[in-house]
């Protein structure tokens, strides 16, 4: 029998309870999350290490459960946990194997999301996560973030000025996505 997968709402309130210390929220959480890590992973990584990094990225997750703000959205912050996890990973397979780089420096992409529905569907939900995200910020720190993002027009402020607001909005996003110090 298959169940339905829990909404945002309610992973919020299954991690709101986590972090209360009700163990019986991680069940239902860890079967909501683990499969959406596991896709995370794989538009990054091979598929044998793509297991490995969503299981350590949710034990992050879990070991960092007692710091999630209840009312706040679990996805931002459970993204940027397992996008931290992905990074780490990729850089340190990139120095052992010199991993070949688009012309940005990114790493070069071992999924081409642009062939797989699932990969797109997973890229759709962190970009609505990071929205989210970027809507709980104060309108000017918004602004910045999305003209940066090529969203918006860049505020008519000294590029001095301009820069430290961007510097300020990041800050600010990566509080609230639940970014800490990427461990």
């Amino acid at each position: 029998m298959h169940t339905r997968a829990p909404n945002e709402a309610e992973l919020d309130a299954l991690m709101a309870r986590l972090s209360d210390g009700d163990r019986t929220a991680f069940d239902p959480l860890f079967s909501a999350l683990h499969p959406r890590a596991v896709r995370v992973a794989r538009l990054r990584v091979d598929p044998q290490r793509a297991q490995d990094v969503a299981q350590t990225a949710l034990l992050k997750v879990f070991s960092r459960a007692s710091e999630f703000e209840a009312g706040r959205p679990v996805l931002p912050w459970f993204y940027a946990i397992v996008a931290n996890e992905v990074r780490a990973v990729t850089r340190g397979a990139m120095v052992r194997a010199q991993v070949p780089l688009e012309p940005d420096g990114a790493p070069r992409d071992i999924v081409d999301t642009r062939e797989d529905p699932e990969a797109r569907a997973t890229e759709r939900e962190l970009e609505l996560a990071v929205e989210r995200a970027i809507e709980t910020l104060d309108p000017a720190s918004a602004d910045a973030i999305y003209a940066v993002l090529g969203r918006a027009d860049r505020p008519a402020i000294e590029s001095a000025t301009f820069r430290k607001r961007v510097s300020r909005a990041y800050a600010r996003l990566r509080v609230a996505l639940g970014v800490f110090d990427g461990r």
